[in-house]
């Protein structure tokens, strides 16, 4: 049996950093770093970064995965994160894999990670043994530019219009005032660095480069911008390939994706003989691993034949009441925007243990891709895992999003040891139900929006569409979703009457939070004018509900993300102190249901 993936915290130059060590099989033939992008390019690309680790190490390559500081689940804020500061991070991790392996380390890039490992290399003390680029950045710039319109777009969608441009975003970082974008900060050090770096002028001459690049069909030929930079590399005198492989572009779509012939390009641009490293240049003995502050540890477990990752947050003096973060959506479990790791140190801030990890076929966990509905034996193993990691645990409360909180009401009746479910914007998506929603929220919204008449006015609004996608819509919301036939794939009934049936069934609290802004959240608050029954339990006293009036799906800004920490923090204390009080009996809740 192949030896299992090592998740630690290596300390780093300016906190812990997560790392995930892929030992190789058998006889040691090279190493690598795996230097991730930045933001959701990171969460949207990490499975297809963990398969592509594990068959790297298939074939005797160690693989370090790393979390760069303010990023994942590495220490720090996304504020705090500079560019010389990744680079630190890139010297000890290449120090900690030399040292564990004794083999000289590459860098394996992707997107501005491959930027980055570029810069890294051109100063590093000693270079990389080589390189693989996966679909490098090629300009910071054109990056930039590109991470600011997130902001555009996000001021679009929430007040309706922009705010000046690009350019006017330049402004305000040149004034030393950082941003926030899609749930980042984007501190204005960082963001003068990224500005200024080009792979134009950062040739690797010192070892051999492998390049790779995803297009969407095998005649594409590279990106002009891309084939400027290799031919310059070229003619520098870098021993350069550069592939082209058909594929989706996995870092942005919105569902996981994967690339398989990048995975077989990959493997064979590290196929071969690495050079041996010189015994004069390999680093002081290995660094012992960390565990950030005795709070947050690596934590790996087992589900049917696959291993599963995740990080426990266990505090001094931790409560004997837990939460465990259910993942869902294409995220893993530092969740959009670091949500589920921000929202972790806050409930260990306060002694609350908390568990979050990926169950099979996401983020950095084994086994294939599946659903919401199919992950009952993943968190009946994580449950397992978190009452073994942590004594004295006595109850947990499961905490999801979206999909993730359905699956957790789904799961819940079934576990003893769960007494709570806190729900943010649970996922109960019919055809009719989403289409009410987006009648009730978004047309009557618009038709009291000055700035809609505004454009018809003007002419610039395409009425006659509008006119059909409204009707289409009404007529959708007119039917309603018919109990489906029962057969061996699909379920008995609806998914709000299954969620319904099993929320009956639990007999512990619930908190409900739902965001104004976000059409999942809508559906949800529509449930009770179409079903007496859902009235009823949303109306009982074990269930505490609270709304963000303007928030989106995942509570992209500070004040949001705050605000549900805060719900979710208090929430849990008044809950424990209710069961210190009377012995660990259950009764109905006494927290406020005030916003």
């Amino acid at each position: 049996m192949h030896p299992a993936a090592e998740p630690f915290f290596l300390d780093g130059p300016a906190g812990p950093l997560f790392c995930l060590f892929h030992p190789p099989h058998g006889t040691c033939r090279g190493a690598l770093v795996h230097v991730p992008p930045f933001g959701e390019e990171m969460n949207r690309s990490r499975r297809m970064v963990a398969l592509a680790a594990r068959a790297l190490a298939a074939q005797g390559i160690g693989v370090l995965q790393l979390d760069l500081y303010g990023c994942g689940d590495s220490a720090g804020e996304s504020g705090e994160a500079r560019w010389e500061g990744w680079k630190a991070d890139l010297a000890a991790a290449c120090a900690w894999l030399s040292a564990r392996l004794g083999r000289p380390v590459g860098l394996w890039g992707l997107r501005l990670g491959a930027l980055l490992a570029l810069d890294y290399a051109r100063d590093a003390v000693h270079p990389p043994a080589r390189l693989l680029l996966w679909q490098p950045v090629t300009k910071g710039a054109t990056w930039l530019t590109q991470f600011l319109r997130l902001r555009l777009a996000g001021a679009m969608l929430q007040e309706g219009e922009a705010e000046g441009g690009t350019s006017a975003l330049r402004a305000t970082l040149q004034a030393g005032t950082p941003l926030q974008i899609a749930g980042y900060e984007l501190a204005p050090a960082l963001a003068a660095a990224i500005d200024g770096v080009s792979a134009a002028a950062l040739a690797p001459r010192a070892c051999p480069v492998h390049w790779c690049e995803v297009v969407a069909a095998p005649d594409r030929p590279l990106p002009p911008a891309a084939a400027s930079v290799a031919q310059g590399w070229r003619a520098a005198g870098v021993d350069l390939q550069v592939q082209l492989v058909d594929g989706p572009a996995f870092w942005s779509t919105p569902e996981i994706t994967e690339a398989p012939a990048l995975l077989e390009a990959s493997l064979q641009a590290c196929a071969g003989e690495w050079p041996p490293e010189p015994a004069a240049a390999r680093p002081a003995p290995l660094p012992e691993p960390v565990s950030a502050g005795a709070v947050e540890r690596g934590i790996a477990f087992s589900c049917a034949a696959a291993r599963l990752y995740g990080v426990l947050h266990h505090p001094p003096a931790a409560q004997q009441h837990g939460v465990m973060v259910v993942v869902g959506g294409p995220q893993y479990r530092a969740g959009s925007h670091r949500q589920f790791t921000l929202l972790a140190r806050t409930l260990a801030r306060a002694g609350i243990p908390v568990l979050r990890f990926d169950y099979r076929g996401m983020g950095d966990s084994e086994g294939g891709i599946r659903g919401f509905e199919a992950v009952e034996a993943d968190l009946r193993a994580a449950l397992d895992a978190f009452f073994a990691a942590v004594p004295g645990l006595e109850r947990v409360c499961l905490w999801g999003l979206c999909d993730g909180a359905t699956a957790a009401a789904l799961y819940a009746p079934g576990d003893a040891r769960v007494d709570g479910l806190a729900l943010l914007n649970p996922w109960v998506r019919t055809e009719d139900g989403a289409a009410r929603a987006t009648l009730k929220h978004y047309y009557r919204q618009r038709l009291f929006d000055p700035r809609l008449w505004k454009k018809i006015a003007h002419g610039r609004f395409d009425l006659m569409g509008a006119l059909a996608s409204f009707l289409g819509l009404a007529g959708k919301a007119l039917r309603r979703t018919a109990p489906a036939v029962a057969t061996a794939e699909a379920p008995v009934l609806p998914l709000p009457e299954r969620m319904l049936a099993a929320l009956r069934r639990f007999d512990g609290e619930i908190l409900v939070m739902l965001s104004g802004a976000d059409l999942t959240a809508q559906e949800f608050a529509g449930l009770p004018a179409a079903s007496p029954a859902w009235q009823q339990l949303l109306a009982s006293a074990r269930v505490v509900r609270k709304e963000l009036p303007k928030a989106d799906h995942t509570c992209s800004r500070p004040e949001w993300q705050q605000q549900v920490e805060n719900w979710t923090r208090d929430w849990m204390l008044a809950r424990g102190q209710r069961s210190t009080a009377q012995g660990g009996a259950k009764q109905a809740p006494k927290f406020s249901n005030a916003p």
